[in-house]
């Protein structure tokens, strides 16, 4: 019989030989392999640390959970702009006012709240993403909210409605409101986790978070205390509000400046930045803009008269702040992950009514350092374009009144009244796409490189077997946490799809014989948008989901379904091996299922074997004793898996009936003579005395076969004789090695 590995196979360890977990190389992204000796730059990797800062964290988190607020109030801006396009007279007067009233209330109930959105979801991120599994004095991060939402209101504190809607909307609140949290949330969270400003309540109440409550009241009032001060000190010193200061402090730089191409690009530089700050550059750069055009007066031509009212949205908005169309086109081009893409997609139609909301808040631009150059030097350079097109009269001055809702391209048309607008405007939309594109890449790696690390830790925890509040991978602090929830939520859709969960099957071959004498089923689940993921983390997800029986069982009928289509095509005691978890094996129907599924899928009990793992330390109970004794006497085989590490293991060979035993993977690295070769031999020689067959998981290299032989073994698996296999190939190999059964 062949026991060279398939050609070009590496002879390497790999976790696909052993059931329940993956290839090192399993990372998520579709893009994961790196060229030889290619190193990230110091700039990216710097740019990623910072990023994976917990305020910056917080940040994305916070603006995130403004989005549906956004996509909301971005859909009613363009229903709004719609109205006021000139086939809107072909409605009724009436049914247009009511559409714009309708459209007008959910815009002021999503942008008007967006501040608010900010404060509770940045304080709350934060006390989350700094907390640690063992803090000895955990912070609720409910409490950070309330906390952080009190100093804001303290702060704010506006005297009218009007400026109740400003200070919590997106046009104008959010830097506040971005401050205040960052500050109030801060110090909160640094006094809570001192011992000195938190009180002793251990057993306080019938409810635990009564007690983790009171006992931050300490730290509570001193953060409310500091911002009254705050705010009693700008009452008493007449200051003008955080957004109206700032508004007038950037507009200083400007006021005798005359229309130039440096002004053009100091003015839309500022405006960038206060939008990459989340401000509304438009509106604090208001009077800068007033002054150009008025200085401008009645110039028709040359420098003073190329600024008018519509140039920088003319130019530099296409998309809005930040050209964020061009920002789109860059993600559409370059970016190879779905989920980028369908927000391309989503963001695409209000961009072109220059409606930027969903990438702003949904990526976020917003004080995010991986786009922070793009976003702010796209709309510099584009209206330096459209600045030194107009001065050399490539294109007219646009001079012409547009709604800042006119798509790009026509905009341009109608504010110059010449195709040249139009044009200009096309060579604006490549130079911008050109700009972003190079960030666009830097970020899918930083993503990608991001996601493989949160990966690696949700594997540690799936393989560790410890459960966070009740979740082994969900409880999970920081970003593992918060990938781990988004891969449970796709769990669910991947089981209803008919692709994405599927088996491979790895052959045991018998060397005596020559021949496979059963295969085992490995699960496999290829995430659409992050590859192959782990099969101990995919099991994992599936019981913090309660799901893991409705996959356990799709797994079963896969297999059964597969060996029972195999039919004569290969040797008629062939078995197909199956992983059981334990959550599985508790279930008080286990067996019922089990003969249901044999029953359904026409295979004969004795053609599939069960493999419960040892490394689980599982005690089995009453029930699952009686359905594993009910399924070997109708003739289901047994196997014990990973045996010979564990601290159960005999206590396991006197409970469970068994068939089989699955010696583990870790004792196949011996030596001549060594601890783990005598153990080996002591298993080989208590399988024999029991009657149970051994199975040596993990064979990889040629030296290791003889080796095992010599021990008394005779049945392996791993990749010196297959890794796993769909099951077209696994059924040719079947055939290619029948040995002396054919």
């Amino acid at each position: 019989m062949a026991v060279e590995p398939i050609a070009g196979e590496k002879q390497v360890r790999s976790a696909e030989t052993q059931p329940g977990a993956a290839s090192a190389s399993a990372v998520p992204g579709p893009d994961n392999t790196r060229s030889p000796g290619r190193q990230s730059l110091p700039v990216i990797e710097m740019m990623g640390r910072f990023a994976a800062w917990p305020p910056m964290t917080a940040l994305r988190r916070a603006l995130l959970l403004s989005l549906p607020l956004v996509l909301v109030g971005a859909f009613a801006h363009f229903i709004d702009a719609l109205a006021s396009f000139p086939f809107a007279v072909a409605f009724p007067a009436e049914l247009i006012e009511v559409v714009r009233a309708v459209c007008g209330a959910i815009v002021g109930a999503t942008f008007g709240l967006v501040a608010l959105v900010a404060v509770i979801g940045f304080s709350y991120s934060l006390a989350a993403e700094t907390g640690r599994r063992a803090d000895p004095h955990p912070v609720n991060p409910v409490s950070a909210a309330v906390v952080a939402l009190s100093c804001f209101f303290i702060v704010v504190a506006p005297d009218t409605l009007d400026g109740w809607k400003e200070a919590l909307s997106s046009a104008r609140g959010l830097p506040a409101a971005l401050v205040v949290a960052a500050g109030a949330s801060g110090l909160f969270l640094f006094l809570a986790r001192r011992p000195r400003f938190r009180l002793r309540l251990r057993g306080f109440g019938a409810d635990p978070l009564v007690g983790d409550l009171l006992s931050i009241l300490p730290a509570a009032a001193a953060t409310v205390a500091v911002f009254a001060l705050i705010r009693q000190a700008q009452v008493g010193l007449g200051g003008a509000d955080l957004t109206t200061a700032l508004s007038a402090a950037l507009s200083a730089p400007f006021a005798n400046a005359e229309p130039s191409a440096p002004l053009v690009a100091g003015y839309s530089l500022m405006s960038q930045v206060i939008w990459f700050l989340g401000g509304h550059g438009a509106n604090m750069m208001g009077p800068v803009l007033e002054r150009i055009v008025a200085s401008a007066g009645g110039h028709a031509g040359g420098p003073a008269g190329v600024v008018t009212w519509n140039f920088f949205s003319v130019y530099a908005g296409l998309g809005g702040s930040g050209s964020t169309l061009c920002l789109i086109v860059a993600l559409l081009f370059a970016d190879r992950e779905p989920s980028a893409r369908r927000l391309a997609w989503l963001s695409l139609l209000p961009a072109l009514i220059n409606v930027n909301e969903p990438l702003v808040f949904g990526l976020p631009l917003i004080l995010n350092p991986i786009y922070a150059v793009p976003f702010i030097l796209t709309p510099v350079v584009l209206s330096l374009l459209g600045y030194f097109a107009t001065i050399v009269g490539f294109v007219p001055v646009a001079g012409q009144a547009v709604p800042w809702t006119m798509p790009p391209l026509v905009s341009g048309y109608l504010a110059t009244g010449s195709s040249a607008g139009t044009v200009v405007q096309l060579m604006a939309l490549a130079t911008g796409t050109l700009i972003y594109l190079p960030f666009v890449r830097i970020a899918a790696r930083l993503r990608r490189a991001a996601n493989a690390e949160a990966m690696k830790t949700l594997l540690d925890a799936s393989e560790a077997d410890e459960a966070v509040q009740g979740y082994r991978l969900i409880g999970l602090p920081g970003p593992a946490g918060r990938f781990a929830g988004a891969l449970a939520s796709d769990l669910g859709e991947a089981l209803g799809a008919a692709d994405q969960i599927y088996l491979q099957y790895q052959p045991q071959v018998c060397v005596d014989e020559q021949r496979v004498f059963g295969v085992e089923a490995l699960l496999r689940w290829d995430h659409e948008i992050y590859g192959p993921i782990p099969p101990s983390v995919t099991v994992a997800l599936a019981e913090d989901m309660g799901v893991v029986d409705r996959l356990g069982e799709r797994v079963l009928r896969m297999a059964c379904r597969q060996r029972a289509a195999w039919g004569d095509a290969v040797p008629s005691d062939l078995i197909v091996s199956v992983n059981v978890s334990p959550r599985q094996l508790q279930a008080a129907d286990f067996d019922r299922t089990i003969f249901r599924i044999l029953a359904e899928e026409g295979l004969k009990p004795s053609l599939l074997e069960l493999e419960i793992t040892e490394s689980t330390s599982l005690a089995p109970a009453v029930q699952a004793l009686g359905a594993l004794l009910r399924l070997r006497n109708a003739g289901v085989r047994i196997a014990l898996d990973d045996f010979g590490m564990g601290h159960t293991s005999l206590h396991y060979l006197r409970e469970l009936p068994l068939d089989t035993l699955k010696i583990d993977r870790s004792l196949t690295f011996t030596s001549q003579g060594d601890l783990n070769e005598h153990v080996i031999r002591s298993i080989v020689a208590l399988s024999r005395t029991l009657g149970l067959r051994a199975v040596v998981e993990g064979i990889e290299q040629p030296e290791q076969l003889p080796r095992f032989i010599d021990l008394g073994c005779g049945r392996f698996q791993g990749y010196l004789f297959s890794r796993p296999l769909g099951s077209g190939p696994c059924l040719d190999y079947i055939r290619a090695n029948a040995g002396a059964a054919a």
